[in-house]
């Protein structure tokens, strides 16, 4: 919406009852998020809130700076180009490339410090979590589920001094994609995703779902599998807490989306993909 993003550049510039330079105002008040394994523009935040792509994608001119993140922490900085369709057509999903080259991350355009809380990668055997999954998968009609935890996370979303656990649990019966290999077209019985923050909320623990499929009882030409796993973790705002980026994949396709927790209620604030 090229008219969109002339109208909300105009607003920003217009700050302090007078115009200052196009670039400062980009830098100050634009921070985009995007997904550096699929160079996917995300979404991003523009004088406090959220964008999506498409709305944020016009005022990123090429040349500002991002900082990048892995779970594990920073990894430097690198400087994008502008932000252009996508390649292939992916139902106006933008790409943004870097230079340096990178292949792996989240980019964040803002100077704060986006991983406060560095996540810790626990063991996925523990019988806690996996009697979680199982009651999830019950309670959507799978009588014995083959329970796969891939991922678990401990990290304090919000900055209140208790953790927070992130689940990831992902089940194909044709075996889960390694490195980006082939995915089956169509699910078979017992294939599910699910990603989930188990947190207390009111003093009682709740599981929270992120992501959720289920394929409990039979084959369905309707029903493609997928599996997905968090990759990140990051305050994308600057505001003390942290959004949880979680990246997908399914048979010719990938998505990434942002999900943010305010006590038991989830917000997806942004996201983008790109598939057949």
């Amino acid at each position: 919406m090229p008219g969109l993003g002339k109208i909300f550049l105009a607003s920003l510039l217009a700050l302090a009852g007078g115009w200052i330079d196009r670039s400062d105002a980009l830098a100050q008040s634009i921070h985009p998020v995007v997904d550096v394994n699929e160079h996917c523009l995300i979404g991003g935040v523009a004088r406090g809130k959220w964008l999506e792509a498409e709305e944020l994608a016009p005022l990123i001119k090429g040349g500002e700076r991002y900082r990048l993140y892995t779970l594990k922490g920073a990894t430097g900085e690198v400087v994008t180009g502008s932000a252009v369709p996508a390649e292939e057509d992916c139902n106006g999903a933008k790409e943004v490339k870097f230079s340096p080259e990178v292949r792996e991350g989240i980019a964040v355009g803002g100077d704060w410090n986006a991983l406060p809380r560095v996540p810790r990668v626990m063991g996925t055997n523990d019988p806690v979590y996996r009697r979680a999954v199982a009651r999830i998968l019950n309670r959507q009609g799978f009588k014995k589920p083959m329970v796969n935890i891939t991922q678990v996370l401990r990290v304090d979303l919000d900055g209140d001094g208790r953790e927070e656990v992130l689940v990831s649990a992902n089940y194909l019966a044709e075996g889960l994609s390694v490195n980006g290999g082939p995915m089956a077209v169509h699910a078979t019985p017992g294939d599910y995703l699910l990603v989930f923050v188990r947190k207390i909320v009111g003093g009682k623990v709740r599981d929270i779902p992120l992501v959720e499929g289920y394929y409990p009882q039979k084959n369905s030409d309707y029903w493609t599998p997928q599996q997905a796993v968090v990759a990140a973790v990051l305050d994308l705002n600057g505001d003390g807490r942290m959004e949880i980026i979680i990246r997908g994949g399914y048979y010719e396709g990938s998505w990434s989306s942002v999900f943010r927790l305010d006590g038991a209620k989830v917000e997806n604030v942004f996201g983008c993909g790109c598939g057949a």
